[in-house]
């Protein structure tokens, strides 16, 4: 079944071909994950090579529901492997062990398949600790990324990603470099859906 893109969805995901980083600003209930998964799903399709795609979340339940959702939109339309990087209940491939997170995405690239890889903020770190190359990076409910204990580990995500998208309701601006106004971590305001609209 394919879902169906209120206006402002649609402008949501054509503005995430307009930059290889920034941030996506709608209202709670706006529905951002859809244009976040269609976009993965495009890209997915058009790509010549295995891609990598992180998923970031604050809480491993939105983890998984997560999961859950891009995969009742991407199954059967595109062929991926799944791995979890965090330490909740999930049925499938779950792991926070930095060798095992390499040692999965080297099997992704000699089988010449995509992959997404479900973590949260707070196990980000072992991502990125295990040194794999990320062709996209989606960031949910982005205002937690400025927290102090997240905010390097999403920078160094996002500087070494090839696209880096922040997905939230409630952007935090609060000035320095911890701020949703870094542009050279957040990149620039790509969209901003007003509430009235929905």
């Amino acid at each position: 079944m394919t879902l169906t893109l209120r206006p402002h969805q649609q402008r949501m995901l054509d503005a995430l071909l307009t930059a290889a980083i920034g941030r996506v600003t709608c209202p709670t209930g706006g529905g951002k994950t859809l244009p976040m998964i269609l976009d993965c799903l495009r890209r997915l399709q058009q790509a010549e090579t295995p891609q990598t795609v992180v998923v970031v979340s604050p809480r491993i339940l939105l983890s998984v529901q997560l999961y859950e959702e891009f995969f009742a939109e991407l199954n059967g339309k595109v062929d991926c492997t799944v791995l979890h990087v965090h330490s909740g209940e999930i049925d499938g491939h779950k792991t926070t062990k930095i060798r095992e997170i390499a040692i999965h995405d080297s099997i992704c690239k000699a089988a010449n398949s995509h992959q997404i890889i479900f973590t949260t903020y707070n196990s980000l770190r072992r991502v990125n600790e295990a040194g794999i190359d990320v062709d996209i990076i989606y960031y949910d409910e982005a205002h937690n990324s400025v927290r102090r204990d997240f905010f390097k580990e999403v920078a160094a995500a996002s500087l070494t990603a090839k696209n880096a998208y922040y997905f939230t309701a409630t952007p935090k601006y609060r000035g320095g470099a911890i701020s949703m106004n870094n542009t050279d971590v957040y990149g620039s305001e790509l969209i901003s859906v007003p509430a009235p609209e929905l």
